[in-house]
C-alpha cells in the first residue's frame, strides 16, 4: 500500500492541502500520514552567524510533550472525515526544522509521495526564511505535489 506524506501547519490553509491529499489517497487507495512540525525557537543565536548554525539549534524544551499533544489533537479532528470516508490516516507531531523532519518522516514512513501547502510568499520571505517547500522539493527522494493555497 502506498504512503501519502501530508505535512500541515494546521492553519486555514490546510483543509485545502487535505483535499488534494484525499483525491490522491483514493486514486491510489494509499495510507494519508499527516505530521505536524512544531519548529524550535533559538534563544541565542551569535552575530553573523551561518545559517547552517541556526538551522542545528539545540531541540525545544520546556513544553514540548504539550504542545505536541496539542498539535496532534488538531490533526486527529483533520484526520476524522477522512477516516469516515474509509481512507487510512495516520497522525503524528514532532519538534524539528521542518524540512528536515519532513524528509525524516518520509523516509521513516515510506512514503511514496508528499502532498504539501505553498503560501507563495514573496522573494524578500525566502531570502530571509527560506521556504519549506523549496527544501523538500531539492531533497526529497519520491514525487512531491505542491498545492497553492495563496488567498485570492
Amino acid at each position: 500500500m502506498d504512503t501519502i506524506l501530508v505535512p500541515l501547519d494546521i492553519s486555514e490553509s490546510s483543509p485545502k492541502v487535505l483535499l488534494e491529499a484525499e483525491t490522491l489517497a483514493a486514486k491510489l487507495q494509499a495510507k494519508l500520514f499527516l505530521l505536524h512540525v512544531i519548529e524550535p525557537i533559538a534563544s541565542y543565536v551569535p552575530v553573523g552567524a551561518s545559517m547552517d548554525l541556526i538551522a542545528s539549534a539545540p531541540p525545544a524544551t520546556g513544553m514540548d510533550a504539550e504542545q505536541t499533544e496539542i498539535a496532534k489533537a488538531r490533526l486527529e479532528r483533520l484526520a476524522a472525515p477522512l477516516r469516515g470516508k474509509g481512507l487510512d490516516v495516520a497522525c503524528e507531531a514532532t519538534f524539528g526544522i521542518p524540512v528536515d523532519e519532513i524528509l525524516d518522516q518520509a523516509a521513516t514512513q515510506g512514503a511514496n509521495y508528499l502532498v504539501l501547502g505553498s503560501h507563495g510568499h514573496g522573494a524578500l520571505f525566502h531570502l530571509f526564511g527560506g521556504s519549506v517547500v523549496t527544501g523538500v522539493l531539492k531533497r526529497s527522494v519520491c514525487p512531491v505535489v505542491v498545492v497553492p493555497v495563496r488567498k485570492q
